[in-house]
């Protein structure tokens, strides 16, 4: 039985969404050690949690690209 048009639509979106997750979260991390550095903590931690949160996703999407 072949996949329908819509599951392969999704599978193939989701590298596209965790592409762009990890590009996010990479900038983030960016913008969090520019703020440490710089002494700006509140938003140092802001992004760094937002990060993690990121992190969390892109984890998720690529369990679900494996199964």
């Amino acid at each position: 039985m072949q996949p329908s048009a819509r599951g392969r639509r999704t599978a193939n979106a989701v590298p596209i969404y965790l592409i762009v997750l990890v590009a996010l979260q990479i900038f983030l991390i960016t913008v969090a050690v520019e703020a440490f550095s710089t002494d700006h903590e509140s938003l140092a931690w802001a992004t760094a949690a937002v990060s993690v949160v990121l992190a969390a996703a892109a984890a998720l999407f690529l369990r679900y690209l494996r199964d």
